[in-house]
This record gives structure tokens, sequence and C-alpha cells, in this order.
């Protein structure tokens, strides 16, 4: 289990194919399933960011929109932005085709933990209130 670091910033990251699953199924068939290329991908972009940022970094599998495997991811803000650079340089590039879809940067602590930790069928209003403190980027 990789040690606490203070001050880290929650980010949460999206990960899918990088199109749709007609054409998945048109590429891979039977032959194997979206959640073992899914997972093969997760682990490489793992690898990615350890090698590249920080093997310190902690990672998790925080849940799933759709297609979209959403990883929540602890970093310090000079790991946030080295991550920043190798999205807009395009060096995340994994062997089976995934891709980085969305990348959210939860810049208020106290509201990440309440947000993360919170039952998502709260009422909406409350629920734009606090996201309002958060800094996104859509289709990175």
């Amino acid at each position: 289990m990789k040690p606490e670091r203070p001050d880290t910033i929650v980010v949460l990251i999206d990960l899918q194919y990088y199109t749709s699953m007609n054409k998945f199924e048109e590429t891979y068939g039977d032959n194997v399933t979206y959640q073992d290329l899914e997972q093969r991908s997760y682990i490489e972009f793992k690898e990615i960011i350890f090698e590249k940022i920080n093997d310190n970094i902690k990672f998790r599998k925080f849940g799933r929109i759709g297609n979209a495997l959403t990883l929540k991811v602890d970093m310090l803000q000079p790991e946030v932005e080295k991550f920043k650079r190798m999205l807009e340089k395009n060096q995340v590039k994994l062997i089976y085709e995934w891709i980085v879809t969305n990348v959210t940067i939860l810049k208020d602590a106290d509201a990440a933990k309440k947000l993360l930790s919170k039952d998502f069928n709260d009422d909406e209003e409350e629920n734009n209130e606090e996201n309002e403190e958060f800094q996104e980027f859509e289709d990175i």
C-alpha cells in the first residue's frame, strides 16, 4: 500500500475505447472482452504515469459511466501540471487504443471528500453549488 501524501489533489480521469462499441466489436470480435482490454489499458496507463510522473501516485477505480472507466487519482500540484502537459502534447498513447476522454480536477479538498463520499441522489441544486468550486477539463 502506498503511503499517504499530504496536500494531494483529487483528479478524476475517464478512460475508454477511442470510438464506438460497434467499432470495438468489429475490430476484436469475440476474441477478447471489453473488460479485459480495459483492465490491460488501466494497468498500462498506471505504468505510464508512474514512469513519466511519479510512482507514488495513488490510483483507484472509482466508477463507470457508460463505457468510460473513471479513475480517482491523488496527485500533488506539480504532478497535475505535468499530467496536463502530457495530455496537451498527446503523450498518453495506450496499446489497445484506449484514450483519456475527460479529466476533472477537484481543487477544494473538503468539497472533494464531501462529493466523493456523498449519496448522488441528493438534490441537483446542492450538487451544482459544490461543482462550482471545481475546475473541469472536457475532452482532452
